[in-house]
């Protein structure tokens, strides 16, 4: 079961695969495997891109935890942010744009264990909460809306309108920085005690 999970992580994240790539049908042909086998293992094409997914909320969980650890700056983390999602273009968006059919993962049980996704928010407050927020959910969500907003920019090659003499990446993670200070420009504190597991 895992197995299909980390081949279809490891191709999404090589650009390997595409979003385009996401059926049923042809993504068994690419990875020799049986639809038999997938609905097997998983259920539904849904089920397995969201556990592919939710291997992706893990590593991007350490990683910009690492970030924080080595930096102590809400800054950073954001700017790490943006890279991972213009880095693994195709994983970013199994992780947070594919429509998946909630309803029927909520049915099959998905949602009756814990999740990767609630523990990167968890640890994402951790650190919004570190940087001397006093309104954790609401920073939160503004810092994602304008984070998501600048990879889409920059993968769709519209963040450097204005500043044509520099790249998209560069022009947003830039803005990622500058957002993070302006959302949280208090000093950081010390870092909250969790563990760097998912």
């Amino acid at each position: 079961m895992s197995e299909l999970v980390d081949t279809v992580y490891t191709a999404l994240e090589a650009g390997d695969l595409s979003h385009g790539d996401l059926s049923a049908r042809r993504l068994c042909r690419l990875l020799g495997k049986t639809t038999g086998a997938l609905y097997h293992h998983h259920g539904s094409l849904d089920a397995l891109i969201f556990a592919v997914s939710q291997r992706g909320y893990a590593d991007l969980s350490d990683h910009l935890a690492g970030v924080f650890a080595r930096e102590r700056d809400l800054a950073a983390v954001a700017e790490a942010f943006v890279a991972f999602g213009l880095d693994r273009p195709e994983l970013y968006a199994c992780m947070f744009e594919r429509r998946y059919d909630w309803a029927a993962l909520r049915a099959a049980g998905v949602f009756d264990r814990p999740l990767e996704s609630a523990a990167f928010i968890e640890r994402v407050a951790c650190v919004v909460e570190a940087a001397g927020s006093d309104d954790v959910d609401g920073d939160c969500r503004l810092l994602f809306a304008g984070l998501h907003g600048l990879v889409s920019l920059a993968a769709s090659g519209r963040a450097n309108v204005g500043a044509l003499d520099r790249s998209d990446r560069e022009v947003a993670c830039e803005a990622a920085g500058a957002l993070a200070r302006r959302i949280l420009p208090s000093h950081l504190q010390d870092p909250p005690h969790t563990t760097t597991e998912s």
